[in-house]
């Protein structure tokens, strides 16, 4: 054959799999058979032998087609949509369709056991292990699974939430040299749902047992009077009182992600990030070695954007960043920007 470009699709910053213009345009043809006028325009095929900037400018247009197909729901639920990228996770991972066993874990590191096909979806791996654990049918959809990465018992970075159409099995083979493991965490950062979900005994524990892990590892601040409280509390299994008072923690909820740098108030400042429900947190260290905390309120941020680069024309690691525009109390806007892999963390 002759030669062929080969794609490269991220998906929160890793490669989910690769794919050829000819794989997505037999694709586009099976969307707009069923979806018909909803589906966004394809790029069109070159006859002739493509130039740098042509090949550029189709690059260019099939990550505009994808980011907009992703943004219709109807189509990323759907069996066309997760199928495809199920059949090209196996082919660009060369990896069969045989039984396997995956240990998931839950909050308080217990291994639930689970047996599964390779090509089983991260939703049939959820149905799985919540069929096993007792979270009912209609709870499933407040929790996820998560790749996580363990530097220590007690140092756990959350990388991103498995899509419901991936693989959780070749999306583990893909990160086979990070220490990386599943876990099933709740899926939604905004508390008031707590309400809801903790009603089931089994969601409740879930719950508890997250909150226990974000306070021992620091994640939530509580001040000495709350530890002692919520210790209490545990102690003697009052799991729904404690859920209640761990409402009132600092950062109940908000997810710490591993040490970084912003460009605020000044350029490459290190810095803590937790994101939660109302905004995003930030430590800063400035040159001056002072401390500076700021919080970005969620309902000032007019709009945001991640921005992926390429660390090496010859392999897949990938460099990224967020960035938002906030507008401050005085009026004035700004961009600031987080320089962290870890951008599936920021709230939706």
């Amino acid at each position: 054959g002759g030669r062929y470009v080969v794609y490269h699709i991220f998906l929160d910053g890793f490669v989910l799999c690769k794919v050829r213009y000819s794989d997505m345009h037999r694709w586009n043809e099976k969307l707009r058979r069923v979806f018909k006028d909803c589906i966004p325009r394809f790029p069109p095929k070159y006859y002739l032998a493509m130039t740098e900037k042509m090949a550029d400018q189709r690059r260019h247009h099939l990550e505009q087609y994808l980011q907009k197909v992703a943004d219709i729901s109807s189509i990323v639920t759907s069996e066309i949509f997760g199928k495809f990228f199920r059949k090209m996770q196996q082919e660009t991972f060369r990896i069969t369709e045989v039984s396997a066993v995956l240990d998931v874990f839950l909050p308080d590191l217990q291994k639930i056991r689970a047996d599964i096909q390779t090509s089983d979806t991260a939703q049939t791996l959820l149905e799985t292990v919540a069929n096993k654990i007792g979270l009912s049918r209609d709870l499933q959809r407040y929790f996820g699974l998560f790749l996580v990465q363990w530097k220590s018992l007690e140092e756990m970075s959350v990388l991103k939430k498995l899509a419901p159409f991936e693989s959780p099995v070749l999306s583990l083979e893909t990160l086979k040299e990070q220490q990386c493991t599943i876990m099933i965490l709740k899926s939604y950062m905004d508390r008031s749902l707590d309400k809801t979900v903790m009603q089931n005994s089994c969601a409740l524990n879930l719950l508890c047992t997250q909150a226990v892990s974000h306070m021992r590892r620091g994640w939530s601040c509580p001040t000495e009077q709350q530890h002692q409280t919520l210790n209490a509390l545990l102690e003697t299994g009052q799991k729904r009182e404690f859920l209640e008072a761990a409402w009132h923690l600092k950062y109940y909820g908000y997810i710490q992600v591993d040490p970084c740098t912003c460009d605020y108030p000044e350029p490459d400042c290190p810095a803590v990030v937790r994101v939660g429900y109302e905004g995003i947190s930030c430590c800063i260290k400035l040159p001056s070695n002072q401390i500076q905390e700021d919080h970005f309120e969620i309902s000032r941020i007019k709009c945001w954007r991640v921005n992926m680069f390429s660390k090496s024309s010859i392999d897949d690691e990938v460099l990224l960043d967020l960035s938002f525009e906030y507008c401050f109390a005085n009026k004035s806007c700004k961009w600031i920007t987080i320089h962290t892999k870890q951008v599936s963390t920021s709230p939706d």
